[in-house]
């Protein structure tokens, strides 16, 4: 039995290395060349609030009409005369920008989630450990606390495991430079994707951007 669970863990193991490598082959061959500014990310923010003009389903219309009618045919050509609109050259060059964007986005908002979940982690274990040394407390009280606490500190430390496997397989997809700019451009990003004001953002959760 336990041979049998090792063979399974090294066949994933081996596909997930494959998949990887196909995957980091497609970026470097179409999608690394791609150096991201300031500049570039203000036209990429004003093509995607243009898409999203366009209507939400814009993917599912191409999917369902093609590009080989003329519906599909002039669908495409909006979405390209938008892409063209922000500074583009064509289709082709924002697909390769949204890819570059979007990976160093997702590595971001993925590292952003971590550091939020180990604040939270540390607030409790800081209010738990207040609450251990307060004399006030029943012994009772203290006791459920310290298997509370421990709890947590084995669910951090499980959820983190994963967290750092899937992180080493995402941030190959980007770099430093490409984060700094994404970072330092996040609420402009946010509110194209989202389609909402930063204001308002803001105001659904305090802790969502990076940056004041």
């Amino acid at each position: 039995m336990k041979q049998h669970l090792l063979f399974i863990l090294i066949f994933i193991s081996l596909f997930l290395s494959i998949q990887c490598k196909k995957l980091y082959e497609v970026y470097e061959n179409n999608v690394s060349g791609i150096e991201l500014t300031d500049e570039l990310i203000a036209k990429y923010v004003k093509a995607v609030k243009g898409l999203h003009k366009l209507g939400p389903d814009i993917p599912k219309q191409l999917a369902e009409k093609g590009e080989s009618n003329a519906t599909g045919l002039e669908l495409f050509h909006q979405i390209e005369s938008v892409i063209k609109d922000a500074g583009f050259k064509d289709y082709a060059e924002f697909v390769k920008v949204n890819a570059k964007v979007a990976w160093a986005w997702n590595v971001s908002q993925g590292e952003l989630g971590i550091q939020k979940f180990q604040n939270m982690k540390d607030d409790g274990l800081r209010q738990i450990e207040d609450t251990l040394v307060d004399p006030s407390v029943p012994e009772e009280v203290k006791a459920e606390l310290r298997k509370t606490k421990q709890r947590i500190i084995e669910d951090w430390s499980h959820n983190k495991k994963y967290a750092d496997i899937s992180m080493s397989i995402v941030r190959p997809l980007t770099n430093h430079h490409d984060l700094e700019i994404i970072k330092r451009n996040q609420k402009e990003i946010m509110e194209a994707y989202t389609g909402i004001p930063q204001n308002q953002l803001k105001e659904i959760d305090p802790t969502l951007f990076i940056t004041e």
